[in-house]
């Protein structure tokens, strides 16, 4: 099966390390553009940004599989009919795929990575970004109170729970907006969700 990926090049290196992607013929793209007329299987649109042009775009690539990156959008937000996945940096190296789909695209989405895709409510965060972002928020909070170094924080939460980045790496390595992003997303209808003042949408003084 030939999939047609868009990706940054630390998704791609994530990519060819991963053996979900191994079984079939992964073609880089360069350019969105370059798949108005493509032969691919699939379409995998890990740069996504959800703005109306493009999901118009992607979706005249459907009836074929159309994945698309969005950890905070839900597909009620973008298109019923695509497959969202969490490709945050780090989530495509491992064994497991996490994704949000209706009934019908699930099955398309096992048809090409087996049990190597776990769907998921399709809920803003999905579960591990989710997860991780509140592990990220606390290490703020952590550090906010003076109780250790960031990088103490990431040796200790390493070391202790055997993750495989400290939470401040995972920050530096999927971005601290993006994290903002998620949590606001979330506080937005539950106030667990209060941001650490490190996380904070930084305000401009004009």
């Amino acid at each position: 099966m030939t999939l047609a990926v868009l990706a940054s090049d630390l998704q791609k290196e994530e990519i060819a390390s991963s053996s979900l992607f191994q079984k079939h013929e992964v073609v880089f793209s360069e350019n969105i553009s370059l798949w108005a007329n493509h032969t691919a299987d699939a379409f995998l649109d890990l740069t996504f940004e959800a703005d109306p042009e493009r999901i118009k775009f992607l979706a005249r690539l459907l009836p074929k599989p159309v994945f698309v990156h969005a950890v905070t959008e839900t597909l009620n937000q973008i298109h019923p009919s695509f497959i969202r996945i969490n490709a945050w940096p780090g989530f495509l190296k491992g064994k497991i795929l996490e994704a949000s789909a209706g009934d019908v695209f699930r099955e398309t989405g096992k048809k090409i990575f087996g049990d190597g895709i776990l769907f998921v409510k399709d809920a803003p965060g999905f579960v591990s970004a989710r997860i991780v972002a509140m592990i990220i928020n606390e290490a703020f909070f952590t550090f906010e109170a003076g109780t250790g170094a960031k990088a103490d924080i990431d040796i200790a939460m390493k070391l202790g729970t055997g993750y495989p980045f400290g939470p401040f790496e995972w920050a530096s390595m999927i971005g601290e907006d993006r994290i903002t992003q998620l949590l606001l997303k979330l506080k937005s209808t539950d106030s667990l969700y209060e941001l650490a003042e490190g996380l904070k949408p930084k305000t401009v003084n004009s």
